[in-house]
């Protein structure tokens, strides 16, 4: 964008600092060239001039309104993924689920990624193209409770799947491994229903480790990883983490099928 070659040609005390807990006028920082967002482990912040800063600005005005919205859809989403689990729990004898995280993006995450989306940072835009502003993040054993999640989720008549990516039967070239969905949930307010996107990702503990260590070597400067090449121990992990997973899922499905659960599914048949 040409926008973006203007910033990186300003001094250092010509831009504003935007970040998620807000503005910082005239702060004495260093530019970097061409970029819009300079992100610093989990903290991302935007490089804004003046003229930009206005319509910042204006966009975040009402965005705690609407962001209302998508929290109200994560937690419907959170509560399902609980009942979920609990339900499992009581037909299998193990819970399924590790554990569930969940996040709603910050202003400035979302104005930045309209902009590299090649979006007027609107709120109409917002809607209508950004689709992970809520996200559900399922963390779960094995492999199969994977599936099984996703098959229930496909079972529940409310629920309107937009889209799965299936990076675990089909791994990204770096090899990074996860369920990706998109769904809409129904969200009742006072006098309507708004049908609200949902980002959920689904993965094993393993994967999350994987992804986690990923994400940290991507966005951290650790001196330690000279000399290493990173892409390919990645890919090498990933692959040896893919093995163990299986050989972890012939042990589930050994303890799934056990005396111990075949006597609790009599037990439920004579209720």
């Amino acid at each position: 964008m040409a926008e973006s070659k203007a910033r990186g040609n300003h001094a250092a005390n010509d831009g504003i600092r935007v970040t998620p807990t807000g503005v910082v006028r005239a702060a004495a920082w260093k530019i970097v060239p061409s970029a819009d967002a300079v992100v610093k482990g989990s903290t991302q912040e935007l490089l804004l001039d003046a003229d930009a800063l206005d319509r910042y600005e204006e966009f975040t005005a009402d965005m705690h309104a609407i962001l209302q919205k998508y929290e109200a859809a994560m937690r419907e989403m959170v509560v399902r993924f609980e009942i979920l689990d609990r339900d499992l729990s009581l037909r299998r004898n193990r819970n399924p689920i590790h554990h569930i995280e969940s996040r709603i993006k910050s202003p400035v995450s979302i104005y930045d990624k309209l902009l590299r989306y090649g979006k007027e940072p609107t709120i109409g835009n917002l809607e209508e193209y950004l689709m992970d502003v809520a996200g559900v993040r399922v963390i779960c054993s094995y492999v199969s409770d994977v599936k099984s999640l996703v098959g229930l989720l496909r079972q529940q008549d409310d629920l309107e799947i937009v889209r799965i990516k299936n990076y675990i039967e089909n791994p990204k070239p770096n090899g990074y491994r996860s369920l990706h969905a998109i769904v809409r949930i129904p969200v009742y307010f006072l006098d309507s229903k708004q049908m609200v996107p949902v980002e959920v990702q689904i993965r094993t503990i393993a994967m999350d480790y994987w992804a986690s260590l990923e994400h940290d070597l991507k966005y951290k400067a650790i001196a330690e990883t000279r000399g290493i090449d990173v892409a390919v121990e990645l890919k090498d992990i990933g692959q040896i983490i893919e093995g163990i997973e299986k050989r972890m899922q012939v042990l589930a499905h050994a303890l799934d099928s056990g005396p111990a659960s075949k006597q609790k599914a009599k037990k439920k048949r004579r209720s």
